[in-house]
């Protein structure tokens, strides 16, 4: 038997939230608040009423690959729902400030993505995952994608057909940089014999490619991939990680920076490539570490190679098994911390005993952060500001900085 339900919120993953005559809540894709929907057991919810400044109408081939699950929202409410994510971390762990206006970035801009490829009745084909599904889903016409990216997707795929061998599936990351596309497929680089290794060549050189790489072992470099933080070079090693977007990169480096200030020793805790060490070298001392030694040696070759840089040293630490310890700290002004998903709890921690006078803390996981910062505050510390970025366009997913002084 059919009903029809009220839309009443929105879910983490984007979803219309309603609860049914029996008391059930249940989540239904592409529906917003203020909407009706009909929904009957066995069948696909249909829309009833439907908001009239909504983007896109429902389609239940919109959303398709799982990553753009709020392209149909209203800006203002996109915007808030975005936010939410950050302001409910925050209030769950009782810390009360105000979070700044999100700061956005273009559609088209991101730089990197990683494709699976899988073969289908004898050809390659390459696209994403379908949302909570193994289905192979093309990007064509995906809305966030660097449309560089998306001219290469056919050179990606004859990358997969060679390097994969007789696989029926395998990845392929692209990343952009400022010399050419950096591409690696996942592989063994040892399994290519001389007329795949000449038929790499040839994609490489028709479709202008930087550097292909098999397994993170470079096959062919044409010209080494460069990119630029805060006006420095850098060579990346095949794989490694990146923010995704430029303008998102750039806001991040500048809040950063900002907060600083005239800090004359810092710390870059999960320093990876240098993203944040480079700009921050250009006026203060450095000690930069990472767990990731293809990245510190990317890094120090960075520091030797740029001018106009203050003294910096480097180090391969993990940082969650062997944190600094606050003697370690005790010469620094200023710590920055971008960790992983998984946050920093460990070094946090320590950083709650020491004398460091301020914190910034770059994280793209905003549960993670509260709890952090939790640790942070309970040490002494004080959140002077937190600032959204909206780097992962129509996905839930948000990255933040959080600025912190004693």
């Amino acid at each position: 038997m059919s009903e029809i339900v009220q839309i009443a919120g929105l879910g983490a993953e984007g979803d219309g939230t309603a609860t049914t005559a029996a008391g059930a809540q249940i989540f239904i894709p592409q529906a917003l608040p203020g909407e009706t929907w009909r929904v009957e057991e066995g069948y696909a919810p249909e829309p009833v009423t439907l908001l009239p400044d909504r983007r896109r109408a429902p389609d239940p081939n919109d959303e398709p690959c799982g990553g753009c699950v709020a392209r149909h929202m209203p800006l203002a409410m996109y915007e808030e729902w975005k936010r939410d994510f950050l302001v409910r971390a925050l209030r769950q762990q009782k810390i009360a400030v105000e979070a700044e206006p999100l700061i956005t970035v273009p559609e088209h801009s991101r730089r990197r993505a990683t494709f699976n490829a899988r073969r289908m009745k004898g050809k390659m084909r390459i696209g994403y995952h379908g949302r909570r599904s193994h289905d192979l889903v093309t990007a064509e016409d995906c809305p966030v994608l660097d449309r560089r990216i998306v001219a290469l997707l056919p050179a990606l795929a004859e990358l997969a057909a060679i390097a994969g061998g007789k696989e029926e599936e395998t990845r392929v990351a692209i990343t952009l940089t400022d010399t050419g596309a950096d591409v690696d497929v996942e592989g063994s680089e040892r399994s290519l014999n001389a007329p795949a290794r000449a038929k790499i060549g040839e994609i490489a050189a028709s479709a202008r490619l930087a550097r292909v790489s098999i397994g993170g072992v470079p096959v062919i470099e044409r010209q080494a991939p460069v990119l630029h933080f805060a006006g420095k070079a850098v060579t990346p090693p095949p794989g490694a990680f990146l923010q995704a977007v430029p303008e998102a990169e750039r806001a991040m480096i500048d809040l950063v920076t900002a907060a600083l200030g005239k800090a004359k020793q810092v710390g870059d805790l999960f320093c990876g490539l240098g993203t944040l060490t480079l700009p921050i070298a250009q006026k203060a001392r450095v000690m930069a570490l990472d767990d990731d030694r293809t990245a510190i040696a990317a890094l120090n070759d960075a520091l030797r190679k740029n001018q106009g840089l203050k003294p910096a040293t480097t180090r391969a630490r993990d940082l969650f098994q062997d944190p600094l310890s606050p003697m370690e700290m005790k010469d620094l002004d200023a710590v920055v911390l971008d960790p992983p998903r998984a946050g920093a709890k460990a070094q946090c921690e320590r950083l709650a005993q020491s004398k460091v006078k301020r914190v910034v803390m770059v994280s793209c996981n905003p549960a993670t952060l509260a709890r952090d910062l939790h640790i942070l505050i309970n040490g002494g510390y004080r959140l002077d500001a937190i600032t959204p970025i909206d780097q992962f366009l129509y996905s839930p997913h948000l990255e933040a900085v959080a600025v912190l002084s004693r």
